[in-house]
């Protein structure tokens, strides 16, 4: 996307907005807005029901067996999983009325809220557009954050009615305690044990079974439904706040179908498209991806980031994973998914032994630049790639990156193994996650690609960073984000939505906190935030995140975080090391197996000495400056999870946290180096 930027005296620009209306011409979805005349997120379901009724709209995986295993004193789960079952557009629609029909016989009315907190599923969004229907706001709880971070959500919300669902039923009874306006929880049913344990729902709360939402009854009077307006709160998103409490951010049904117009322009995705979702659909990023799609009449297949692959925890062996299942053309994913993928297939390659590993590491090398010379990349593709590529179902065509930035590395091993297009986007749950986003045809790495359709973004001087507009070869500064993206502010926050928004010549915008910089041709690089910016004791800025990026791409690192005080000249960091691959460090440094136990591995000096190397000379590789790269590191096995508060329920790292819970590691790397 070429896009020329222009200096104002509010900042610098970049324009991508052809027209001052929502929902520009230049889309593929014209038919639907201009002549449809859709306005609503439950109207765009309704006309594509209309349009491709006996076609293929969810399907979800056959359970067939489950297993469970006692191990250490945790419960491993084991499944066996068959074929997809289908429902049409026409089915999934007829259900999406019943469920809203269903909620109003339970007293609720329109403008009312409903709390769904279940995994991502076919019936999550079946649930969701029944609501809407009906001018009822849907708000939605990761399944990640802590029993707190869900009692303030339903609290706060003030909602009578919360979907959960079989696995997480026994989570919200034990909420249910510390909200006292819930009167009926609906549960959505485990194909083996339908509902499940409801013996500890307190005696004043009613349970019903989803299915019974679902199933049209001619004896129940007819509830009149009212006329969902473009303008309402259609969900009220909690974000993992990465400081503290989660807060609700309000989008309306106008808001998101401005990004679901900006991805059917940026994506060139069909009614031939299968799509597989795993990522929450309680993320705004897979929310909107999956009504475009819906929008678009393609195919929406569900999984589970534990049976993705025939490798995943809960796969029983001899079953296949989703992916290979459902064979899909399309796929979102988070780089820390991606990161996965990418170590569990080198981890896989180095068991087959050293020349395999050295060809097939080559072969991701250079094969981008021998593709010029005739048929090496289809050369390469079958007869090094296939068998990895085929844990992916073999298909896969195209690859949405969004949620954090994805490292060049990453990028280009990714794209040079499975040989998919991989388009990297930048947004935000405030911004209908539809800020930035690649071109299919760009396969230059490290950016995220021009302002999307019905985005302005403009850069405004940031000066305790030292970035600015003015910045030579190319502007940089704090990204300001306007249009009909931008949502209508947070839930019951005024004060923070005096900080975070402001309106402008009848436009609304919103203050990212995330530092961009923009070439001549509108191509966003984001490489600062605003919270992870600190000057050591000489004046050097390191980027906390943008360090954390890089250093993660090592095999060797499960996750990192990288601390920085401004009295002093070095960053240390706290590792948490890819626990198979330690063994082989101790390897290296003459430690033999069974000598030690992983615990002490951690601890003992000549491990940490070779971990430190290899994150030094990889952060060396990856470009980073010498004060970036930690001197020192601490170890630890210990999970980061959003049950520890260690992480956001996103999996993005609280620095707060993790800085008070290493506060005694840290002192002790720094005193080392004094």
């Amino acid at each position: 996307m070429a896009v020329r930027g222009v200096m104002t005296p509010h900042g610098w620009y970049v324009k991508a907005l052809p027209s001052g209306e929502p929902y520009p011409l230049e889309s593929r979805l014209n038919p639907l807005f201009r002549e449809a005349g859709v306005t609503t997120l439950c109207g765009a379901l309704k006309y594509s029901a209309s349009l491709h009724g006996s076609k293929p709209c969810m399907a979800t995986r056959q359970l067939l067996r489950r297993e469970r295993e006692e191990k250490n004193g945790k419960t491993f789960e084991k499944l066996e999983l068959g074929e997809y079952r289908w429902k049409t557009y026409e089915e999934v629609q007829q259900a999406a009325v019943e469920v809203g029909l269903g909620v109003r016989r339970l007293g609720l009315e329109p403008l009312d809220r409903v709390v769904i907190f279940a995994e991502t599923r076919a019936e999550w969004l079946t649930a969701a557009m029944g609501c809407l229907q009906h001018r009822i706001t849907v708000c939605t709880l990761y399944t990640t954050l802590t029993d707190a971070g869900v009692a303030h959500g339903i609290n706060e919300t003030e909602v009578s009615l919360v979907f959960t669902s079989f696995d997480l039923l026994p989570r919200v009874a034990r909420v249910l305690q510390q909200c006292p306006r819930v009167t009926t929880v609906v549960v959505m049913e485990d194909q083996l044990e339908d509902v499940g344990d409801t013996s500890k729902i307190p005696s004043n709360v009613r349970m019903v079974p989803f299915k019974s939402f679902c199933q049209k009854d001619p004896a129940v009077a007819a509830v009149s439904t009212p006329v969902p307006q473009a303008d309402d709160v259609a969900i009220i998103m909690y974000t993992s706040g990465s400081t503290g409490t989660p807060k609700g951010v309000e989008l309306s049904h106008t808001n998101i179908l401005a990004s679901v117009v900006a991805y059917s322009v940026q994506m060139n995705v069909g009614p031939q498209d299968r799509y597989l979702s795993f990522l929450p659909l309680a993320h705004i990023m897979e929310l909107a991806s999956e009504i475009a799609l819906i929008s678009l009449g393609a195919t929406i297949l569900y999984s589970s980031p534990h049976t993705l692959t025939s490798t995943s925890p809960k796969v029983m062996r001899g079953t296949e994973g989703d992916a290979k299942v459902a064979r899909p053309t399309v796929m979102n994913a988070v780089p820390l998914v991606l990161d996965r993928i990418i170590k569990g297939v080198t981890q896989k390659v180095e068991k087959q032994g050293w020349l395999k590993s050295l060809v097939f590491s080559e072969a991701v090398k250079y094969k981008f630049w021998l593709e010029y010379i005739p048929f090496t990349s289809y050369f390469m593709n079958t007869f090094i790639f296939r068998r990895v590529q085929e844990e992916l179902g073999g298909e896969l065509k195209r690859l949405v990156v969004g949620g954090a930035p994805l490292s060049p590395q990453t990028h280009d091993t990714m794209r040079a193994i499975f040989d998919v297009s991989i388009q990297v986007g930048y947004g935000s749950t405030e911004t209908s996650s539809c800020i930035s986003g690649m071109d299919e045809d760009d396969t230059i790495t490290g950016h995220t690609g021009g302002p999307n359709l019905g985005v302005l973004m403009r850069l405004v001087d940031w000066e305790e960073g030292n970035y600015r507009v003015t910045d030579k070869p190319n502007p940089r500064g704090e990204i300001v984000v306007g249009g009909p993206v931008v949502c209508k502010g947070y839930f019951k926050l005024p004060e923070e939505n005096k900080t975070a928004f402001f309106e402008e010549d009848g436009m609304r915008w919103f203050r990212t906190g995330d530092i961009g910089e923009v070439n001549s041709l509108g191509s966003i690089k984001i490489i600062d935030r605003k919270k992870d910016l600190v000057k050591l004791k000489h004046g050097e800025y390191v980027s906390l995140g943008n360090t954390e990026s890089k250093l993660k791409t090592l095999n060797n690192v499960e996750n990192i975080c990288v601390f920085a005080d401004s009295t002093k000249d070095k960053t240390v960091a706290v590792v948490v090391p890819s626990a198979d691959r330690l063994w082989k460090v101790a390897a290296s440094v003459g430690i033999d197996e069974g000598t030690l136990t992983i615990e002490e591995l951690c601890t003992d000096e000549r491990v940490k000495e070779a971990i430190l190397r290899e994150l030094q000379a990889h952060g060396k590789k990856c470009g980073l400056t010498r004060w970036e790269v930690p001197a020192a590191v601490y170890l630890t096995l210990e999970p980061w999870t959003p049950d520890t508060g260690l992480v956001t329920a996103a999996l993005k790292l609280r620095r707060k946290q993790l800085s008070h819970h290493y506060e005694h590691s840290v002192h002790d790397m720094y005193s080392r180096l004094d």
